[in-house]
């Protein structure tokens, strides 16, 4: 009876350990291992260019890589997801670049009231830490939280530098790798 108790114990620690696992991140497709299912991209200032790579991936078998051009900036947005609100959150995603301009890569967090671009308001920006010219995969995160209205969230993995003006020079073509997105509630 013991063994049949312990047996029992263990298969529902380990299927409990399952649900987290899968859980994970609240991002669809975070990893891109769906390719860019779910992921729009936008070019501010062209030449940006947006594309699933398989070379030298953070982890899985895919990443995200945006390749700018001379002064260029281009983002990919994920898809919605819903939050609660007043909820803080851990955003994580990683991160990898060659040549880009100082404080042009991080990752921003859209709250949104209801769906994003049906009826709704954008309310706030979060960002994680910001990088800039080149470095090996690095984790960029930050926490956050939801405002009091917020429904629903995005995040945009950006290369587009914070400088309040359209164009911001760069030194020349440059390219940044995005993998392992999440957001997480934090406990």
């Amino acid at each position: 009876m013991r063994t049949l108790i312990a047996v029992v114990a263990i298969a529902a620690l380990v299927g409990a350990a399952c649900v987290v696992a899968q859980e994970g991140s609240m991002v669809p497709n975070g990893d891109f291992e769906k390719g860019a299912e779910g992921w729009l991209f936008s070019v501010i200032v062209a030449p940006s260019e947006g594309s699933i790579s398989t070379e030298d991936v953070h982890g899985g078998k895919n990443c995200y890589l945006i390749k700018n051009g001379k002064d260029a900036r281009g983002f990919v947005r994920s898809p919605a997801f819903e939050v609660k609100p007043g909820k803080k959150y851990r955003l994580s995603v990683w991160a990898k670049a060659e040549g880009a301009a100082d404080k042009m890569v991080y990752a921003r967090v859209h709250w949104w009231k209801g769906l994003p671009g049906v009826q709704s308001d954008e309310k706030i920006k979060d960002d994680t830490e910001h990088a800039g010219g080149t470095f090996e995969w690095k984790e960029l995160a930050a926490t956050i939280e939801a405002p009091s209205d917020a429904k629903m969230a995005t995040v945009r993995l950006e290369t587009n530098g914070d400088t309040g003006v359209l164009y911001t020079e760069t030194e020349g073509e440059f390219s940044v790798w995005f993998d392992d997105l999440s957001v997480t509630p934090v406990q």
